[in-house]
């Protein structure tokens, strides 16, 4: 059973990751400056609640209340009524009563009208209507009584809200930045893999140049060194397969030709002996090992002539004209017709930079197919569109599925329903010739069944 490969990107988790901590950094100095803010704003309003019980306490005295309790209380509760008092938002959220055993002596106009405590000294929390409120009681032993000071809590959790805020807005404001800085650090830091890789897919089997940079990082160092050995050792590799292939193809036509002769001399001298079919099929056999030793060298010289500096400018129309002359013999002998057009309504003079011996083998190896496979009293058509730049050979014969049509392009591949003697090399000698000159190809359907090949010629100059 096979194990899949799973593919992350490190931009993506780099940046997940950081981004993470970047998030986790802001929202814990955030709770931290809340809690911490809290913690110093209780303190703080409790330490103005005592003093303010004790500024209170300084200021006032019993015989002081007495004789002016009237006036005093219609100055603090009256307050509110004076349009030309100075007033602020928090007053109502504070209070002080002063109680003594009888009762309560004194209040602000924020106060009830009622003791607010329980009396106990020191600080306690106490539920006054729908709010909660903090509470200093200071017991005054000069005058028997008791100074209470309240304040809301709401005033707190809203200075504390504020102060947070004021802290954690700026963090969370500058988290975005941060992250898009951290995207763009990692992305500028994965650049030279990028580079890398699209240098390495640019790549083929016959151009394996080392990768070289004027300036790459140490992280990345290892890596070029290790594809360049790889591709040292691919080009080793395919350079001792393709001189195998010439020398082989070149060493094998000598004694194939030899083997012919003295086949057809042999027939010639036994023609009425019943080595004459066994002879046949011998000279069948050469006949088909020698067509694949021709197109393993046809193979190995389109994988040689593949610098574009030694390209010609090649005529196409010509070259086509060429094509057509020399397998219109070869097409009568089936009592085929091959039929030749071409559209050139503005006198164009179509070429292409290339190999004019590739070009016209790879028409060759398409035409050859289209005669072979095509029944007899049929027509081949070849056409040529100067305007569009494509050329079309279109057969009468089986065709070819379309499930099949890509893998026909690779070597040594026949289809199951192919007749006749082949070496499944042709139609890999046009796909080779094709890459090599920047010429899209495909296979199509005619509209009698056969097989349409289309050529669309991208490298052409008019």
């Amino acid at each position: 059973m096979k194990s899949k490969t799973k593919h992350y990107s490190i931009r993506r988790y780099l940046t997940f990751h950081i981004v993470g901590w970047a998030l986790a950094m802001t929202i814990i100095p955030a709770v931290w400056v809340y809690y911490d803010t809290a913690k110093e704003v209780e303190e703080l309003f409790d330490a103005s609640l005592a003093q303010s019980a004790r500024v209170l306490h300084g200021m006032t005295s019993q015989d002081t209340i007495e004789k002016h309790r009237d006036s005093l209380t219609e100055a603090l509760l009256n307050k509110e009524k004076d349009p030309h008092a100075i007033q602020h938002n928090y007053e109502k959220k504070i209070s002080f009563q002063v109680i003594n055993e009888n009762g309560l002596i004194l209040r602000s106009a924020s106060a009830p009208n009622h003791p607010e405590s329980d009396l106990t000294q020191g600080y306690t929390y106490i539920e006054l209507g729908e709010y909660e409120w903090r509470i200093f009681t200071l017991y005054s032993q000069e005058d028997d009584w008791h100074l209470v000071v309240g304040e809301r809590m709401d005033i707190r959790d809203e200075l504390i809200h504020h102060i947070a805020l004021d802290h954690a807005i700026p963090l969370f404001l500058l988290t975005p930045f941060f992250v898009l800085m951290v995207s763009l650090v990692i992305r500028k830091g994965l650049k030279p893999l990028e580079v890398i890789a699209s240098d390495v897919q640019e790549k083929n089997y016959t151009s394996l140049d080392k990768l070289s940079y004027k300036t790459e990082p140490e992280e990345v160092t290892g890596l070029i060194s290790a594809v360049n050995t790889l591709f040292d050792h691919l080009s080793e590799q395919y350079e001792r397969e393709r001189r195998f292939a010439s020398d082989a193809a070149h060493e094998l036509r000598t004694p194939l030709a030899a083997l012919m002769i003295h086949t057809e001399n042999i027939l010639e001298d036994n023609k009425d002996t019943d080595l004459d079919i066994s002879i046949i099929n011998i000279k069948k056999s050469i006949h088909r090992l020698s067509h694949l030793v021709v197109q393993l060298l046809s193979l190995s010289r389109a994988d040689t002539q593949l610098i574009e500096d030694d390209f010609t400018t090649v005529d196409i129309t010509k070259t086509v004209e060429q094509v057509v002359r020399d397998f219109t013999h070869l097409a009568e002998q089936k009592e085929q017709s091959l039929l030749y057009n071409v559209f050139n309504p503005n006198n164009e003079f179509l070429t292409i930079k290339g190999n004019q011996a590739l070009i016209y083998n790879m028409l060759c190896n398409v035409v050859t197919n289209a005669i072979k496979y095509s029944p007899e009293h049929s027509r081949i058509i070849i056409n040529l569109d100067c305007h569009k730049q494509i050329i079309t050979v279109e057969d009468s014969g089986p065709g070819i599925v379309s499930e099949l049509r890509e893998r026909v392009k690779d070597r040594f591949y026949r289809t199951p329903d192919a007749i006749g003697e082949g070496s499944g090399l042709g139609l890999a000698i046009v796909n080779r010739i094709a890459n090599i000159h920047q010429i899209d190809w495909h296979l199509n359907e005619t509209n009698s069944g056969g097989l349409s090949v289309e050529f669309i010629l991208k490298n052409h100059h008019n």
